[in-house]
């Protein structure tokens, strides 16, 4: 019983821990980018950075090392600005360019 209440309480957190991150970081993704209505990239929600939950895309991965760089745990306008000029999933376009189209800069077929 103890087990079952340790493991029910540990995916309660990391379920609320997920629930939480992607809210902030749409925040500042939207605050820092114009993402285009109707777009592929508005209705992206988690495959903007993420391949399948929690594995990360190639833009996951570039915005992971740059937070890392910046030493800090958090998405931020400078963490986005960082990665803006990298082509991300080698699609040939840069990421700005693909966040401007509403492109995901995660997923090369989506230039």
């Amino acid at each position: 019983m103890r087990a079952l209440r340790s493991t029910l309480a540990i995916s309660l957190m990391v379920a609320s821990a997920a629930a939480l991150a992607m809210p902030s970081f749409y925040t500042v993704f939207k605050q820092t980018f114009k993402v285009p209505e109707g777009s592929a990239l508005a209705k992206a929600n988690c495959a903007v950075c993420h391949s399948q939950v929690p594995k990360l895309n190639p833009f996951g991965v570039d915005i992971q090392k740059a937070m890392k760089e910046l030493k800090t745990n958090k998405v931020t306008p400078e963490v986005l600005k960082k990665v803006e000029n990298l082509d991300s999933d080698k699609d040939g376009v840069k990421n700005i360019d693909e966040i401007k189209k509403g492109t995901l800069p995660g997923d090369p077929k989506s230039k």
